[in-house]
């Protein structure tokens, strides 16, 4: 059996960033249609791809690595 618990918070002195959020969320409303959020890339993908390239990045540094100590091996053996 689940339950589902909720929290409330209650905030006792004003919220300074109010204002800013009321802004933002006005202006987001207002120029939805203008921003085509319908249109913006899947941000699953872009997640992805920017994984896939920092792993990659990775694992060329380690290979460089690896050439690197093998040539100055190489070299030093001579």
């Amino acid at each position: 059996m689940v339950k589902s618990i909720q929290k409330y918070v209650e905030i006792k002195e004003p919220d300074i960033w109010r204002p800013l959020a009321d802004f933002l969320t006005d202006m987001i409303a207002k120029y939805a249609d203008e921003m085509e959020f319908e249109k913006l890339p899947d941000p699953e993908r872009f997640l992805t791809c920017r994984a896939v390239k920092e792993a990659y990045r990775i694992y060329t540094r380690k290979r460089n690595l690896r050439i690197a100590r093998y040539i100055n091996l190489e070299f030093s053996m001579k």
